[in-house]
């Protein structure tokens, strides 16, 4: 697993990322909205600080070598844990999806200015230990959840499904 943290200085990035990408979850953003309106719903929110050179923080979790593959639902799941588990639940993200055959890639758009008007620090740019660590927690827990009701799926399809046999 890898994660690669950016400070952008426009949020018109988000048009060549959407373009070929399935977005997978947003926050404080209506999901149904064009590309154009999430972009001056970001623009709006970074107004606030009009000084601001770098509005946001682009953000690629790509993980490899997967042995289970994830539904949307599991990776909804990941990136939801991942952001509540470095804080940044309280601010402005737009996440896309890309699948290619060899690994998963998570694009998430960050709005540094905060709904309250605060500022995330680009000091904090940079993945740690900690991150990576909440990452895999996050990751191990969606498999986990995913192969249950795999399992759970394939009982209940089977000829005796349903039907606890002790032995």
């Amino acid at each position: 697993m890898i994660i690669e943290e950016s400070a952008i200085e426009s949020f018109s990035i988000l048009e060549e990322i959407a373009w070929n990408r399935k977005t997978c979850s947003v926050s404080f953003l209506d999901i149904h909205a064009e590309t154009s309106e999430i972009i001056a719903s970001f623009q709006a929110l970074s107004y606030r600080r009009p000084k601001l050179k770098k509005v946001g923080i682009y953000t690629i979790i790509t993980l490899k070598n997967l042995h289970q593959p994830l539904t949307e639902e599991s990776c909804q799941q990941i990136l939801n844990q991942y952001v509540h588990g470095i804080g940044w639940n309280d601010l402005q993200f737009i996440s896309f999806l890309e699948i290619t055959p060899d690994c998963l890639h998570l694009h998430i758009i960050f709005n540094r200015v905060t709904p309250s008007g605060k500022l995330i620090d680009l000091a904090c740019v940079g993945a740690d230990w900690k991150q990576y660590e909440i990452l895999q927690r996050s990751c191990s827990q969606a498999v986990q959840k995913s192969l249950s009701q795999w399992y759970q799926e394939k009982l209940n399809s089977s000829p005796i499904g349903g039907i606890k046999i002790s032995v």
